[in-house]
């Protein structure tokens, strides 16, 4: 059998994630399968390639009743250890909303889809949701044993990967739309998203810890003195927090994605090696708002030096014209959103703060390269390593070739005009 790689050795593997835990889903997957021979456990992504949560992809080795030998994987999804960013985690909810997710609202899309004759994929299938010892725990198919594989992020997407990203997006928010007019209002934990009404203080923080090493970078970068000043004061980011949460009912809102990087988009290739198929992973930070949040972010974090800055307007009318298309297809009854008024919405203030916090989140992580120290533990950390790591990371070259264009566009744009806060 082929060699199994570890990504990331220093990735501890809970406990209760044993050969037992699969024995019934194999039973369900194999009805021939008579025992598990072998069980290995590895890392999913290298070191820093998640923030939020522990990625594992277990090997099964089973033998059939046949005595032949069946190699059998799968994706294990569950929460950090409360002392290496677990615990903030959980008190932003984001597993209690992916388990509301993946149980309820995306197979709801999915049979949305399906009853309309027009049947999609969104997300990797989920085979099983639990939680042990309060830690809520996912399995997945591997979607790598059917080719799908996660696209660069230090290189960012292309127009190809982009288009692709843009109509799995559209079918998401159309089904999305269609389920809160037939069944009402999404749970209250999805009015929020990377903020919380009730823990706008923990934001704050986060932003006051990493606010004086990415002022002090900034005037690396060698962007023009007038965008130094496009940078939020604590006062002002702390409104800017709130005033996302904020939703405008005369908008076209939707059930956002909350996180839409390509980081969290799958692509699976064609034999030219051109992409043909995308799926959406992770659902932790959905909320209800306009659609023009997912877009912003993925504008921003697809990176690609020269491109979807100069596309981000052709980028916003592309998903529009998926966005009617899956809207008609659902027969969605009221009248259909204008491209006006999706480019116009861009600019309200609500819809701002994913622009700023792909910017000094996001980007700069996805732009370093695979290290162990990379991780939101270090990101956070407010001592010393905390400091020399952010200051690592926000005058890294690749990160700075990058902002240095796209920090002004914001800032042309009034997006980071953050007095109006």
């Amino acid at each position: 059998s082929m060699n199994i790689e570890n990504p990331n050795e220093s990735l501890v593997v809970p406990k209760w994630l044993n050969k037992s835990k699969f024995e019934s889903l194999i039973a369900k997957d194999e009805p021939d399968f008579t025992k598990i021979d072998q069980f290995t456990t590895v890392a999913d992504v290298p070191p820093g390639g998640n923030f939020a949560s522990v990625m594992l992809r277990v090997y099964l080795d089973i033998v059939m009743k046949d005595g032949s030998q069946k190699r059998k994987s799968y994706v294990v999804k569950t929460m950090l250890e409360s002392d290496k960013g677990g615990k903030a985690v959980n008190e932003m909810r984001y597993f209690h909303k992916e388990q509301q997710m993946y149980s309820t609202y995306l197979p709801q899309f999915e049979k949305i889809y399906r009853v309309a004759g027009h049947p999609v994929q969104l997300m990797p299938k989920c085979l099983e949701i639990g939680e042990i010892d309060g830690n809520i725990y996912f399995i997945f198919e591997d979607l790598s044993t059917r080719n799908f594989v996660a696209a660069d992020r230090t290189k960012g997407v292309n127009m190809e990967h982009m288009r692709l990203s843009l109509r799995k997006l559209a079918e998401l928010h159309a089904a999305s739309v269609i389920y809160k007019e037939r069944y009402g209002p999404y749970h209250a934990d999805f009015d929020n998203g990377f903020a919380r009404k009730d823990k706008i203080e923990h934001s704050v923080r986060r932003f006051e810890v990493k606010a004086p090493e990415y002022k002090a970078a900034m005037k690396t970068w060698g962007i023009d003195e007038c965008y130094l000043k496009n940078f939020p004061t604590t006062e002002q980011y702390g409104k800017l927090c709130l005033e996302s949460l904020n939703v405008d009912p005369q908008d076209f809102n939707v059930l956002t994605h909350g996180d839409f990087s390509p980081s969290n988009i799958l692509f699976k290739y064609n034999e030219n090696g051109a992409p043909s198929e995308a799926l959406i992973l992770d659902f932790q930070i959905c909320k209800w708002a306009s659609p023009t949040q997912d877009l912003l972010m993925l504008i921003i974090l697809s990176a690609r030096k020269d491109s979807s800055y100069k596309e981000f307007d052709n980028i916003v009318r592309i998903y529009w014209e998926y966005l009617i298309d899956f809207l008609r297809v659902l027969k969605y009854k009221k009248p259909l959103p204008q491209l006006r008024e999706l480019q116009s919405a861009i600019y309200k203030k609500n819809n701002t703060f994913s622009a700023f916090f792909a910017v000094m989140n996001h980007l700069p992580g996805d732009l370093l390269p695979v290290c162990k120290e990379n991780n939101l533990h270090t990101f956070n950390l407010e001592d010393e390593v905390g400091k020399s790591f952010r200051t690592k990371v926000y005058t890294n070259p690749i990160f700075v070739e990058v902002v240095k264009e796209l920090y002004p566009i914001c800032c042309n744009r009034g997006l980071f005009n953050f007095e109006d806060y």
